[in-house]
């Protein structure tokens, strides 16, 4: 059974007195204060995304369960990271493992290599096809850079292809044209210690350009019994960025990054609390993307490719990655009814993996996908209902074609309020350690003699797919409330398991017993859920966000097969998650934001002998002081309930660590 945890009373009474205290005829009377009604949630159903569709529209309109997270927002919640970030996202589980690792997915089976959700850098996907899942700690952005985050909650494979089975996340960077000037910005603190530098210039004939530098050490967080976890590390990153407005018409833009981040964890592979050994990470890479847009009067055409290589050494295995993507979309409006959005793209991906264990049955590895997508929306009725259909086809060399349609209808009887449905299919393919991995470690003694584990791929795995049924509604009531209720029924079929083989004695090099497990194709699942979000600005100068989520699911074994999930396929997602989040203009250049959040316990069904972690709300408290128009000095604490606190499992081979109380002092500087 799921145990709820109960919020912390005394964290919820200071939110309410944080709400209560501001004089709502201080807050009217200033003409000079910004009025907080016009930010977030009201401002977000009129800002235009492009995430669902490959299209700029307004959210209001859009028939998905879109959550956009502002500039503003990113700059008062205090984070250092993108992870810290999605915190505040409705429908997303966000716990953070050890110092440098994170587990982020939406609607379930969350993992540390969660291998449903696509993560997305300006249109550039960052899913790494080895570990199938995004490592964070390889994407480390530059926070002061972040435009927006934009969050499409369930399938986008129909715009953005396999593996976008439960989310799709675009981390919009700001053009050139925004960041001109110099920006400097440090922070430090019990945990992490940043520091920061940009600069923004404008050149001769539409050219704009930009440049940044960012360094963060993450230092060692505590055991559950206080001693260190030795689990630090620290990123070296610099980017840069050009813009060229050619014309009315055509715009280039070219973006490069280059990274390293040594680091340290804690791994076993028997997930025995006593029983680990510190492991040394190093991560190194780099990319180049170029982006052609054209206007075409009815019509715009879009032409992306980059390069990415990056490099990754742990558990004894290096690895080497390369990828080479080339993109293509034409947006076109056809009459006063018709809006059709289509393309067509290829990716390359190679990959060698050698080292001192052997990891893979073979070193290299090449995978080349082919795509097409082609969506249509149609005004059955102008500015009232609009259908959407489309699909994408796909063929990648491990499972040949894949079709991902999704259809949608979007109901909007006013301005102030709006109803949608969609059905949809997507697709997870196999990665490369899936279909090749073959791997070799020790469990220990059994009777005086060796005990071995072997994990073998399955070059006959099927893609993981669902068919998911969505609905939503969004209300605004006014310029103070405004809601958005999303909910879904998922139903996920061959879902991969990892299938344990009765042990047998191999004498070879000596004598030892051997434990096998093989990937399979052997779990469906049903999940259903509700997320809830709501905004409310009870005097001009204090703004409220709530989000609520609820979910659950069932697994289901596929005959009478005994077979377990493998990582990342547990369903590892608490039923009950919550978010509020106050923000408070105390006068003019002061600020204060106050965070309650938390989840119910987080399940696992892993064989490992911490199959739970407890339920756990955390409260953040921040205090910023605004310095002219664009500099400000902030001191902030998290994790104000409690000396630590656990949120994730040991999972894979990473042991997990515990949060503590952090303080943390910041400047930012800009001209």
């Amino acid at each position: 059974m799921i145990r709820t945890h109960r919020p912390n009373l005394p964290v919820i009474l200071l939110c309410v007195f944080l709400s209560l205290t501001a004089r709502p005829d201080a807050g009217a009377q200033r003409p000079d204060s910004p009025d907080l009604s016009s930010l977030n949630l009201e401002q977000l159903t009129h800002i235009e995304v492009n995430t669902a569709s490959r299209r700029d529209q307004q959210l209001f309109e859009t028939p998905a369960a879109v959550y956009v997270v502002t500039h503003e927002e990113i700059e008062r919640s205090g984070a250092t990271s993108v992870p810290e970030i999605l915190r505040m996202v409705p429908g997303l589980q966000v716990a953070q493992i050890d110092a440098n690792k994170w587990a982020v997915s939406a609607r379930g089976f969350n993992s540390r290599f969660a291998n449903k959700m696509l993560t997305m850098i300006d249109g550039r996907s960052i899913y790494n096809p080895v570990y199938s899942g995004t490592l964070w700690d390889h994407n480390d952005l530059l926070i002061e850079d972040i435009d927006r985050i934009e969050i499409v909650r369930g399938p986008g494979a129909t715009m953005w292809g396999a593996n976008a089975v439960n989310a799709v996340i675009n981390i919009v960077t700001k053009k050139p044209r925004d960041t001109d000037g110099e920006l400097v910005s440090a922070q430090t603190g019990n945990l992490d210690h940043v520091a920061s530098f940009r600069q923004g210039r404008s050149w001769k004939g539409s050219v704009r350009s930009s440049m940044f530098a960012k360094y963060i050490q993450h230092r060692d967080l505590p055991t559950w019994d206080g001693t260190s976890a030795k689990d630090g590390g620290y990123e070296e990153r610099v980017g840069t960025r050009l813009d060229w407005q050619h014309s009315n018409r055509d715009q280039f833009s070219v973006q490069a990054s280059l990274f390293r981040n040594p680091e340290q964890q804690r791994i076993d592979f028997s997930y025995s609390p006593s029983d680990f050994t510190y492991d040394k990470v190093y991560g190194a890479g780099g990319y180049l993307m170029g982006k052609w847009e054209r206007k075409l009067g009815t019509s715009d055409l879009a032409l992306q490719s980059y390069f990415t290589e990056e490099h990754r050494n742990e558990i004894g295995m290096k690895l080497k990655m390369r990828i080479a993507d080339l993109d293509f979309q034409h947006h076109l409006v056809t009459g006063a009814k018709n809006d059709v959005v289509w393309g067509s793209g290829f990716r390359w991906t190679s990959d060698r993996v050698s080292g001192d264990l052997t990891y893979f049955a073979h070193p290299d590895h090449i995978v080349h996908l082919f795509s097409a997508f082609i969506q249509d929306s149609l005004a059955l009725s102008p500015g009232r209902f609009i259908l959407t259909a489309g699909s994408k086809l796909q063929w990648n060399t491990y499972t040949d074609f894949e079709l991902q349609p999704r259809v949608s209808l979007i109901w909007t009887p006013d301005a102030k309020q709006a109803l949608w449905s969609a059905v949809s299919r997507a697709v997870r393919t196999p990665s490369d350690q899936d279909r090749d991995v073959q791997f070799e470690y020790s469990l220990g003694d059994v009777q005086g003699l060796p005990l071995s584990g072997v994990i073998s791929g399955n070059p006959d795995l099927r893609s993981e797919a669902v068919v998911a049924y969505e609905s939503g509604y969004r209300r605004r009531f006014g310029r103070r409330v405004s809601t958005d209720v999303a909910a879904f029924v998922n139903r996920y079929s061959d879902l991969q398991a990892t299938q344990t083989a009765d042990p047998y004695l191999s004498m070879d090099p000596a004598p030892h017993i051997v434990q096998t497990s093989k990937y399979v194709n052997g779990f469906s699942a049903d999940s259903l859920g509700l997320e809830t979000s709501i905004g409310w600005t009870p005097v001009s100068v204090v703004r409220i966000l709530g989000s609520y989520t609820w979910m659950q699911a069932q697994l289901h074994s596929h005959g009478n097969v005994a077979v377990q999930p493998s990582g990342g396929q547990d369903w590892s997602t608490p039923r009950n998650t919550f978010d509020v989040r106050v923000h408070w203009l105390i006068s003019r250049g002061w600020g204060v934001n106050a965070v309650v959040n938390g989840n119910s316990t987080v399940p696992s069904s892993l064989p490992i002998p911490i199959t739970v972690v407890p339920g756990h709300t955390r409260a953040d408290l921040r205090l910023a002081r605004r310095i002219g128009e664009r500099s400000q000095f902030a001191i902030g604490a998290t994790n104000l309930l409690r000396p630590r606190h656990e949120e994730f499992y040991p999972e894979d081979y990473t042991l997990s660590s515990c949060i503590p109380r952090g303080i943390y002092f910041g400047l930012t500087w800009a001209r």
